[in-house]
């Protein structure tokens, strides 16, 4: 009897325990246009790469300029999209409102894409 008692409080403390989610807490992008684009400085201005731009949805989706829904998986600050046209691509997050696109062992590719609008606004009054 002290047998079963002791396997079964071993089994409950297993399903209280949580760890920490491998590669950082689940969270989605902004809602709305990213804007993709080759950063400018003080003297070039940004040149956009329409064609590599999306709009980020509900349900950790995005839709690709041609119209086809695609879904993203963001943890912290490393975002990868993981269907629909772009599947493959990865970011790292440089604040909210700007990503930037990896390649290859982490490096930056020289795109970035922009949170360029938002679906909502909210109204006052």
């Amino acid at each position: 009897m002290k047998q079963i008692a002791l396997i079964t409080v071993g089994l409950l403390s297993l399903g209280t325990q949580a760890g920490a989610v491998p590669g950082g807490k689940l969270m989605t992008l902004q809602l709305g246009e990213w804007t993709c684009e080759v950063p400018g400085d003080a003297t070039v201005m940004p040149i956009a790469k329409p064609e590599l731009s999306f709009t980020a949805v509900a349900d950790s989706s995005y839709i690709s300029p041609e119209g086809i829904r695609g879904s993203y998986l963001r943890l912290a600050d490393d975002v990868t999209l993981t269907s629909g046209t772009f599947a493959g691509r990865r970011f790292t997050m440089d604040g909210e409102e700007i990503m930037r696109e990896l390649i290859g062992g982490n490096k930056e590719s020289g795109i970035r894409c922009v949170h360029a609008s938002p679906i909502n606004m909210a109204t006052s009054g």
